[in-house]
């Protein structure tokens, strides 16, 4: 079936704002844990390995499979909240905005019909986009809470779409196995890992890219 919708991830992909934010997560770790070096670079190596998993579960991941303490709900999202703070002067910066897919986007919005799924916070993310000026570009805007997996078979379920018309674009094996989930075909951008895992779908660059066909020989890539 021929494509017609485009779900791109943001973070690495559509806005470059992971280095940003992993600094953030640092920062707050600091404050609130005695977290030495050691935690902070393994917690590090996890974020840039995940970049489609919410702050959510990086702050539970970090407490939890990091410095093997207990964390509750109440305590994460009284952290989020925090880390939301921290990152905000410098989140809210065009200089992150990646031109060469914006360029793509804006050459392109007429003939596929483009959605954004991210990690990101759901009000923060429609906040972004907002002030970056992109928001036209884009049927919808879906954040977190839910998960990445859940905003792909909502947008099927709510505008009607079939996975086989579908493609998501990321830069992270959690963004893959989203779509994996959703029977949506996967591309992989600006993450190396992913290109010796699916070189053959992978994205090294926009100019020029003849989407249709290498979503045609990509279908329901596998791992």
């Amino acid at each position: 079936m021929a494509l017609k919708v485009v779900v791109w991830d943001f973070d690495g992909v559509v806005f470059d704002s992971m280095h940003l934010k992993g600094e953030g997560f640092k920062e707050l770790f600091r404050r609130h844990t005695k977290a030495d070096e050691t935690a902070l670079k393994a917690f590090e190596d996890y974020h840039y390995a995940n970049g489609g998993v919410s702050r959510f579960d990086k702050i539970a991941h970090f407490y939890t499979q990091i410095l093997k303490k207990t964390i509750d709900a109440d305590k994460i999202n009284a952290l989020v909240e925090e880390f939301g703070h921290i990152i905000e002067k410098d989140l809210f910066s065009k200089e992150h905005l990646n031109l060469e897919v914006m360029d793509f986007v804006k050459a392109n919005h007429e003939k596929y019909i483009f959605h954004i799924a991210s990690a990101a916070l759901h009000t923060e993310l429609q906040a972004l986009c907002a002030f970056l000026g992109i928001s036209p570009y884009f049927k919808s805007i879906e954040g977190a809470p839910p998960s990445k997996a859940k905003v792909l078979a909502n947008l099927c379920t709510k505008y009607g779409y079939k996975p086989s018309e579908m493609v998501l674009i990321g830069d992270s094996k959690s963004d893959y196995e989203s779509a994996r989930v959703n029977k949506i075909t996967f591309l992989g951008y600006n993450n190396p890992t992913l290109q010796a895992l699916l070189p053959q779908a992978y994205i090294s660059r926009f100019a020029n890219l003849d989407l249709d066909y290498i979503c045609q020989h990509n279908q329901i890539n596998s791992i």
